[in-house]
């Protein structure tokens, strides 16, 4: 009984070390277990062992930590464990080493086995050492958060780059991206500003954020999605205020606006989530269940990475609640999948619990960009090649029916808006989606007639929503319009075939769908959804997006792999091989798409259809494919120097120059006002006038436009 004392004092400094003495003190007391010879004995011995039998059951609970024998010396008191208040130092430390001593760094972990004399020296001795770090890793967190965010890379990384992004409200944080030493996988670490603050700022914070808990507000502003985040922010603000009055206390203008973002960002905002979502580099946040013992994974240009984020269940059950107000579906045990889009981040998120998942709740936020892509934006990245951006402006322009295709996160949508831009905006456009991916405000702002619908998701289906197919037949009695489906997949597929067939489908249709090949398109609208084979090919062209792994790396590229058109030759039952022409076609050996024989001798038959509907040559339809290209190849190159000119604004300006002047010219041939330089003849020189008279224009719109945009 005599080293009880020793584990009440060993256990408030180092519960591991108390651990080892406690077992070896059970195993040392069971081995001498003798027979009781009274029976008060034999009850006093079964509570003492009973005891030891409860000790031993709570400490499985610990962590296993392996102890190292070492010889060493020690001079501090053992409440080291204890103190963060920095003014131990390494320097410090080293002071009470002597040579051949263990070194400081042991010194740290040796913290359980000191040893001193009566008058305070130190003495020589051989304990157990735990190497903590090794399994025991520092995290912080803020008290109005309980997610955890760790500091410090483990052993097995190595750094890579750093860098800085603008977060919301001006939030600036730090990125450190490290590569894992023994696997082939990066590691994205992320330090948010509150979890630096000070401990008066961070009681300051967590009384006010208590306080907003509590408030019951008078009016039901809060409820609208849009203005809640504002609202919760004046608030915040008011009551910080208050609180700041109530004691006395000064803050800055700057510094009041920062605490208010926060509260708002904890109380009505998604937490450390808004931080990673803020990175341009991440396109995707996975977090996985159980999700405090699971880190939180990001997307990070193509390349799937860990984070030093660690959610707790707390904050995933906050999420699911406000994410489950704003959608206004229903999300439990009967209904364990939620999906809905934010706007405000560019997000659509998918949830999933129990009992679909049954270790708790698993997230997917994958973002999509808040403004329309455009095929010179889609040339600088790599994705196509001028000649592709040419070649798809003409389909759009010729309204023709295409399908995109490929597997998830392969860049369909991110096309589908691109080409949206080189519809004429003269034309109307309806849009069909379950979850609103399309930058439709952003359309409609730059001029686009766009008319968005919803419809129920494929995986949830709700009574307040219609489905694809009422949706469908209700875009067809809308008038003639150019039709977007966000996502062909159900029995909608035969009403828009029947559609497309008869011509009620308006001017073109336009549509995503899930396919590694345009085999595997075919086979799964003819096939899995019965459209009969001579429907499909009222499809004009198919185009295959893929994730490229080029050489093997880890890392996905976005890359348009093929394009092809649908051959009008009467087969019955057609191999899928038989359906399809490629266009264009991708090499991963070059990592780029080219022409096939059929575009670059003239022969196919969608551009022959497409000049037949405009009353033009084929080599007059491939003259315009060519200043296409040149015009998306002048418009990529200058964006490399001025950014600016590859977003949505620039490009849509730039593309209704070209069908004003192509408009213009054509007027001029009405009218009988022919100039030499507009001859019918299928030469081109006219339309070489027209792109010198485009570059004239767009040069002069260049040299000022950047800087129209910043002075703004």
């Amino acid at each position: 009984m005599k080293r009880i004392p020793f584990f009440c004092e060993t256990v408030e400094t180092d519960p591991l070390k108390a651990r080892l003495e406690i077992r070896r003190f059970i195993q040392e007391k069971m081995l001498k277990k003798v027979p009781d010879t009274h029976p008060a004995c034999a009850v006093c011995s079964e509570c003492f062992y009973h005891m030891l039998n409860q000790i031993e059951e709570k400490l499985s609970h610990f962590p296993e930590i392996h102890a190292l024998k070492r010889a060493g010396v020690q001079c501090f008191s053992p409440n080291l464990i204890e103190d963060t208040s920095g003014e131990i130092t390494m320097p410090a430390i080293s002071e009470c080493v002597t040579p051949g001593n263990i070194s400081p760094e042991n010194i740290l972990f040796s913290r359980p086995g000191y040893r001193q004399g009566d008058g305070g020296e130190s003495k020589q001795f051989t304990d157990e050492i735990f190497d903590y770090e090794s399994v025991i890793k520092p995290h912080v967190r803020p008290p109005f958060s309980s997610s955890r965010v760790y500091t410090e890379a483990p052993e097995n990384t190595e750094f890579l780059e750093c860098y800085d992004i603008n977060g919301r409200e001006g939030r600036k944080l730090e990125v450190t991206v490290y590569r894992c030493t023994d696997r082939p996988e990066k590691l994205y670490m992320i330090r948010p500003p509150e979890y630096n603050l000070r401990q008066e700022e961070l009681r300051l914070l967590e009384k006010v954020r208590r306080r907003m808990i509590r408030y019951r507000p008078k009016d039901l502003a809060f409820t609208e999605p849009a203005g809640a985040r504002e609202y919760f922010k004046r608030m915040a603000k008011e009551l910080l205020e208050e609180e700041l009055l109530t004691e006395r206390e000064t803050c800055g203008p700057e510094e009041l606006e920062s605490y208010a973002d926060l509260l708002a960002r904890y109380t009505n905002g998604l937490g450390i989530v808004e931080d990673l979502l803020s990175d341009a580099r991440i396109t995707d946040v996975y977090i996985n269940a159980p999700a405090d013992t699971n880190p939180v994974h990001v997307v990070m240009d193509g390349e799937e990475c860990a984070s030093n984020v660690y959610l707790s269940q707390d904050d995933l059950d906050a999420l699911v609640s406000r994410f489950r107000a704003i959608s206004g579906r229903p999300f439990g045990e009967a209904v364990p999948v939620l999906e809905l889009n934010l706007e405000a981040f560019g997000v659509r998120v998918s949830v999933i619990g129990d009992p679909l998942s049954a270790n708790g709740l698993a997230y997917a936020f994958r973002k999509h960009s808040l403004s329309p892509w455009t095929l010179p934006k889609l040339i600088k990245t790599g994705s196509i090649t001028p000649l592709a951006a040419g070649l798809l402006s003409f389909l759009m322009d010729g309204q023709a029916s295409v399908l995109v295709a490929g597997e998830v996160g392969a860049g369909k949508t991110s096309l589908l808006s691109a080409m949206l831009l080189e519809i004429p905006q003269k034309y109307r456009i309806l849009t069909i989606e379950d979850t609103h991916e399309l930058p439709i405000e952003k359309l409609q702002g730059l001029g686009w007639k766009v008319q968005a619908m919803s419809s129920y998701s494929s995986v949830l289906k709700s009574g307040a929503e219609m489905s694809p197919e009422t949706a469908l037949r209700a875009a067809l009695r809308l008038g003639s319009s150019s039709l977007v489906l966000g996502e062909v997949r159900g029995p909608e597929v035969k009403v828009l075939y029947e559609a497309m067939q008869v011509g009620k489908a308006g001017n073109s249709v336009i549509g995503t769908i899930h396919g590694s090949s345009v085999e595997n398109v075919y086979e799964r609208i003819v096939h899995t959804l019965g459209v009969p084979p001579a429907s499909f090919k009222a499809t004009d062209a198919v185009i295959i997006c893929s994730g490229i792994r080029l050489e093997g790396s880890m890392k996905k590229i976005k890359r348009v792999s093929r394009i092809a058109e649908v051959s009008s030759a009467q087969i019955e039952n057609p191999d899928p091989s038989e359906v399809f022409t490629n266009i264009m076609n991708y090499d991963a050996s070059q990592d780029c798409l080219f022409a096939e024989k059929v575009l670059e001798q003239g022969q196919s038959e969608l551009i022959g259809k497409i000049a037949s509907k405009w009353g033009i040559s084929i080599d007059r339809a491939l003259k315009s494919i060519e200043i296409r290209t040149r015009i998306k190849e002048k418009i990529a190159v200058e964006g490399l120097q001025k950014p600016l000119l590859l977003e949505a604004e620039a490009v849509s300006q730039a593309n209704n120059m070209f069908w004003l002047l192509t408009d213009s010219m054509a007027k001029s041939k009405d009218c009988g006002h022919e100039h030499a330089n507009y001859s019918k003849s299928s030469s081109g020189d006219d339309l070489e006038l027209l792109y010198r008279q485009w570059e004239t224009w767009f040069e002069n719109f260049a040299s000022r436009y950047e800087n129209d945009k910043i002075a703004i």
